[in-house]
């Protein structure tokens, strides 16, 4: 016996769910805990598993398809039609119609006229470490006004580029005031910054505001040379600023190691005393100008 677990994951012309991939997950774990020799069918695109289009049907005894739904769907006809030797089995699934249905020997509906169960994602363990931390992302666009000398865009990708290498759950911090058809609020960035672990920002104020909000900030600053990104850093003390130019995964790396690690926790203090002697200042300063 060996089985071929395949899913709508394992199609190059279709993106499939990060739910269909934890479904995948918990049978692969149920094959694995009886002894069962499997493999995973996954399109060519996410780089893993095998194409069932390049292996020997005649090696599988099974097919279970799981997740998603099933319907009288091109992409289902072919894969059950080139694995049509082997008992054919439907996991988890949503049942659309019955020429869907009629291609596997067995179906254990997620959901279908009459017949509602969970989905077996949330029997998933998930990813293989549950500290990882959670990073907030900044991104600057190019900014005209340092013309020649920024690097937006090479900084931006290495930063992607890291976040998925190491697998980092992360989601973008838009600074923009306004997204069409509606307004961002300063609020509900600050929120979103609160429930980070760690903050990697290309931009000045997602640097402040991490602060302000006492996470650790591994700043990226976008222009040559350094620019305001590096100056309110020096401003506030924060030692963690990388130069854009020189940008590496490994200097991502090591800020990340240092923001974790907990050295940086007397730093982030002292960064909201800076910010507050200078907020005096600049009121002292306006004060007086309001008096001359």
């Amino acid at each position: 016996m060996r089985v071929l677990v395949a899913g709508w994951f394992s199609f190059d012309e279709v993106i499939a769910t990060v739910g269909d991939e934890l479904g995948a997950d918990t049978v692969a774990g149920w094959l694995t805990d009886l002894g069962v020799p499997f493999d995973v069918a996954e399109a060519p695109y996410l780089g893993s598993g095998v194409d069932w289009r390049e292996v020997d049907p005649a090696d599988y005894t099974h097919l279970v398809f799981v997740s998603g739904p099933i319907s009288d769907e091109p992409l289902l006809h072919e894969l059950c039609a080139a694995f049509g030797a082997s008992v054919r089995w439907a996991i988890n699934v949503s049942v659309v119609d019955e020429v869907g249905r009629r291609l596997f020997d067995q179906v254990w509906e997620r959901d279908a006229p009459g017949v509602t169960r969970p989905d077996l994602a949330i029997e998933s363990a998930g990813a293989p470490d549950g500290q990882q931390p959670v990073v907030a992302v900044a991104f600057a666009p190019a900014q005209g006004e340092y013309g020649g000398r920024s690097r937006a865009d090479q900084v931006r990708e290495t930063i992607e580029e890291w976040l998925a290498a190491r697998g980092l759950p992360w989601f973008q911090l838009t600074m923009d005031l306004y997204e069409k058809p509606h307004r961002r609020r300063p609020a509900q960035v600050e929120a979103l910054i609160r429930r980070a672990d760690v903050v990697v920002s290309m931009r000045l104020h997602a640097l402040v505001l991490g602060l302000k909000h006492g996470r650790p900030v591994i700043s990226v600053d976008p222009v040559a040379g350094g620019a305001k990104v590096t100056a309110q850093a020096t401003a506030l003390g924060w030692p963690v600023v990388l130069p854009g130019e020189e940008l590496t995964t490994s200097a991502l790396d090591t800020g990340l190691d240092r923001c974790l690690s907990g050295e940086l926790a007397d730093a982030v203090v002292t960064a909201g005393a800076l910010g507050a002697a200078g907020n005096a200042a600049a009121r002292d300063w306006v004060t007086r100008q309001l008096r001359s």
